[in-house]
């Protein structure tokens, strides 16, 4: 099995009580996908931050999420544990108006008190100390990012709540600090609307708010064409036309915890350089739909044009010509374009040897990458990496 790449998304926090000193550190939230072959920024922050908070702070019920604090939405919820899936959907229905620490919080950033099933009160089990923290997602919007803790043991500390808060912090700071020049991330609703993105890519809505439209008017349907089942979790890509630029998506659809009704989709916009994927959006025949999704989900593999006929139920002879006709590209050349722009990608935001690159990439050795590449970028990888 191959060794994934990583990334360190989050720096050392340090939470300090009475007795016991607790150390989140080096927690790994950019893995790399051996079926997609790239890193996979940000998909399992959310999660993995509560599983800390919980572990090592005796949390027994916590929410986070970036909600209109107005008329939140169950889709807007990143990770919930301990708390059951109709608490959080009568919460986001009318219990959130009545919500003391939600009020308060909204005041002064942070709000503690006791919960019980008498006293309106965040969607937490009930006789637990709770802390409440709201931080505005932006000025001027009617978005914040939330964490809501409950514990039975004893009520949290000033210190554990400094920490808490700085933690929140962090974890906004890290979707809304991408790393790369030209990476851009949103988070939608299940009914297409923008629950945040980061600063640089809301400041591109907002000038050029086609780039927004075009994004929402393409994603969903262009997926379910191209993938007959979206399971949560489940990296997928297409390169989009938005705003009139070639533009590479990835996204995943997900939901706070299991048994709540509605999704989010998270998504990472890149611009599709020259020798990179066309924009392809809807197509006029299912089968060529099919066999992109199949390309892109399979690249590290390198499908042929008999196992991708094999997988639409047709003949290699006829789905070529179906594929080419459709897709106004090759099979043989959208696979490998796909390919190279998953090699280009890790080449300039990760530091792996070149020779890994190739393997994640789908290549069948350094030598055939290191020539295929300088026969179709111009330049070789490790000028490349150096370039950008």
């Amino acid at each position: 099995m191959l060794e994934t790449p990583s990334v360190l998304l989050f720096t050392a926090i340090y939470l300090r009580t009475e007795k016991f000193d607790i150390r989140i550190m080096n927690v790994k939230t950019h893995s790399a996908d051996a079926s997609s072959g790239a890193i996979v920024p940000w998909r399992e922050g959310p999660s993995t931050y509560t599983d800390h908070l919980k572990r090592e702070l005796g949390i027994d019920g916590v929410a986070l999420g970036v909600i209109d604090p107005r008329k939140p939405g169950t889709d807007e919820w990143l990770a919930v544990q301990g708390v059951k899936a109709a608490e959080i959907t009568q919460w986001c229905a009318k219990g959130f108006k009545s919500d003391t620490l939600l009020r308060d919080a909204r005041r002064k950033g942070v709000a503690t008190g006791k919960t019980s099933k008498s006293k309106p009160g965040p969607a937490l089990p009930a006789s637990r100390h709770a802390a409440v923290f709201i931080q505005p997602a932006a000025v001027g919007v009617n978005r914040a990012w939330y964490l809501a803790l409950s514990r039975k043991a004893k009520a949290f500390s000033d210190t554990e709540l400094t920490r808490c808060d700085l933690a929140l912090r962090m974890v906004r700071s890290q979707f809304d600090h991408t790393g790369e020049p030209d990476l851009g991330r949103v988070l939608l609703g299940d009914d297409n609307r923008l629950i945040h993105a980061d600063p640089r890519t809301e400041a591109k809505f907002l000038k050029t708010p086609k780039i927004f439209d075009d994004l929402v008017a393409q994603l969903q349907p262009v997926a379910e064409q191209r993938w007959e089942t979206l399971a949560d979790q489940d990296l997928h890509e297409v390169t989009l036309s938005l705003g009139g630029q070639a533009t590479w998506v990835r996204f995943y659809r997900g939901r706070g915890g299991r048994g709540i009704d509605r999704r989010h989709i998270y998504v990472e916009m890149r611009k599709s350089g020259k020798d990179d994927l066309p924009a392809v959006g809807l197509v006029d025949d299912d089968r060529t739909a099919l066999a992109m999704g199949y390309i892109s989900d399979n690249l590290v593999d390198t499908p042929g044009l008999t196992e991708l006929a094999e997988f639409v139920e047709t003949s290699p002879f006829h789905f070529h010509r179906l594929f080419s006709n459709h897709a106004k590209i090759s099979p043989k050349h959208f696979l490998l374009r796909t390919q190279l722009q998953h090699a280009k990608w890790l080449l300039r935001a990760s530091g792996e040897q070149i020779g890994q690159i190739s393997i994640l990439s789908g290549f069948a050795s350094h030598g055939h990458f290191t020539a295929t590449f300088h026969r179709m970028v111009g330049i070789s990888p490790s000028h490349y990496r150096e370039k950008f």
